[in-house]
């Protein structure tokens, strides 16, 4: 990509820097350990797809379970350090965010799980709401498409370029409302969060919830961002997808920390990106894409149980 946009300051002006010197977004994660075999290759395909969207984004990968480190160095992306664990030794999202901070070099943030596939719509996606006059602070999220993928996929290949599409088109389901892969936000929002597990249930709700209580912009980017979510199972927890994000005791805890589940104003956003536009939902207060959306997330729940 020869040509980045650059976010407004405060003032709502450009930030007068060097291309070069200041990429558009700072992507993290805090990977799963390369150990199994699935994992590694799924992670490998996620990160690859994010490194390939270089220079406008950097990706900082954070932790040091098994293999992390030599990931980022092998796929040309940055590693950050360790982060700090709870109890249970899962890495915890609030020395995460704050890390992330401060070795961020956008004014842009975004986490996402370290499972997904994201295209140059991204990039658009992201420039657009840079752009527009009304957004100065904002928490942009989407829903992800589920895809099995048992191989080795790298974008810059033509072959695989095409290969991925035709999957997306044939064999890729949109997930319920609940299940938000990423969360893109300007600089500042999320310094300070409290000490959610990674990968368990209920934190997600909250990010969403927060924004919302203080009245900053969160925008429903599912219809603009091809978020490729490669399904996976949970063999790494030793336990169903009900345990992971539900009822496990640092599930639990997640909960606690938030203040409660905040299922239904967790799941849903105050504006909506289209191919056409960006603008705020008339009654965001109802909550229309939760209620929308009820016979998939019923689905979900009822299959949680036999998911391992």
């Amino acid at each position: 990509m020869n040509v980045q946009r650059l976010p407004r300051s405060r003032a709502n002006k450009r930030v007068a820097t060097k291309l070069t010197d200041q990429p558009l977004l700072t992507l993290f994660t805090v990977p799963k350990p390369f150990i199994d075999s699935q994992v590694a290759q799924i992670q490998k395909n996620a990160i690859r797809s994010w490194a390939q969207l270089s220079p406008a984004i950097e990706v900082v990968l954070f932790g040091d379970d098994y293999g992390i480190e030599d990931a980022a160095d092998s796929l040309g992306v940055r590693y950050g350090g360790p982060v700090a664990k709870n109890q249970f030794g899962t890495p915890l999202l609030s020395d995460t965010f704050a890390k992330a901070h401060d070795k961020a070099n956008a004014d842009a943030l975004m986490y996402s799980n370290s499972d997904v596939i994201f295209q140059p719509d991204l990039l658009s996606t992201l420039n657009r709401i840079l752009d527009h006059e009304d957004i100065q602070d904002f928490v942009a999220f989407g829903r992800r498409h589920d895809l099995h993928i048992d191989r080795s996929v790298d974008l810059a290949l033509e072959g695989d370029r095409h290969w991925l599409d035709e999957q997306i088109q044939n064999k890729a389901r949109r997930s319920s409302v609940v299940c938000k892969e990423y969360f893109m936000f300007r600089r500042g929002i999320y310094r300070t969060i409290p000490d959610f597990a990674v990968g368990r249930g209920n934190w997600d709700n909250w990010m969403i919830y927060h924004a919302r209580q203080r009245s900053i912009p969160v925008i429903n980017t599912t219809e603009t961002v091809t978020a490729l979510h490669q399904c996976h199972n949970y063999k790494h927890l030793k336990t169903s997808r009900l345990g992971c994000y539900v009822t496990c005791p640092e599930a639990r805890e997640n909960q606690r920390l938030a203040g409660g589940r905040h299922l239904v104003q967790g799941s849903c956003g105050t504006w909506r990106m289209t191919a056409e536009r960006i603008q705020p939902i008339r009654n965001a207060a109802w909550n229309g894409d939760f209620w929308r959306n009820i016979g998939t997330f019923s689905r979900m729940i009822l299959a949680m149980p036999f998911e391992r």
